[in-house]
C-alpha cells in the first residue's frame, strides 16, 4: 500500500487555519484542483461525505467520506473515486507552533491507479500542490485574528 507524508507551515494560528480549511467555499479561492464541491450529510460529521470533482492530476468524480473529525486538530477521510481504480485514506493534523501552525498530511493508496507514475506520483503531486496552495492562502489572509 503506497504511502506519502507531507508537511507545510503557515503563520496563522491553528484555530484560524482550521476555520479556513473546513470552509470548503475557500477551496476554489486558492486552488483549481477541486470543483463542484458540496456536502452529502452534515459537514465534517463522521459518515458524511464531501462530493465533487478532482481536476488534478487526473479528472475524476470523488467522494470524500469523513472517518474522524476532531476540531481543531484532526481530519481523517476516505477518498473514493469512480473509474480511477483506487481510493486514498488521508489524515490531516494541525499542530500549534509558537509562530504559526504545522499542517501534516499522511496518505495511503488502496488499489492500482491507472495513471502515469502510479500511486506514489499521484499522492506526491496532489498533496504537495494542494497543501502548498492552502498554506500560501493562509499566509495571505489579512483578517485580524
Amino acid at each position: 500500500m503506497p504511502a506519502f507524508s507531507y508537511s507545510v507551515t503557515t503563520k496563522l494560528p491553528r484555530g484560524r487555519v482550521w476555520s479556513l480549511l473546513t470552509d470548503i467555499t475557500n477551496w476554489p479561492k486558492f486552488s483549481d484542483m477541486y470543483s463542484d464541491l458540496h456536502w452529502d450529510g452534515t459537514p465534517w460529521a463522521e459518515g458524511s461525505a464531501l462530493v465533487g470533482q478532482l481536476n488534478y492530476p487526473i479528472v475524476v468524480s470523488g467522494r470524500y467520506v469523513i472517518r474522524k473529525c476532531d476540531p481543531p486538530v484532526l481530519i481523517r477521510y476516505l477518498s473514493q473515486t469512480r473509474d480511477a481504480g483506487f481510493a486514498t485514506e488521508r489524515t490531516i493534523t494541525l499542530e500549534q507552533l509558537t509562530d504559526g501552525t504545522l499542517i501534516q498530511v499522511e496518505a495511503y493508496v488502496v488499489g492500482r491507479p491507472e495513471m502515469p507514475g502510479g500511486a506514489s506520483e499521484f499522492l506526491r503531486s496532489l498533496t504537495t500542490r494542494w497543501f502548498d496552495e492552502f498554506a500560501r492562502f493562509c499566509d495571505n489572509q489579512t483578517v485580524s485574528f
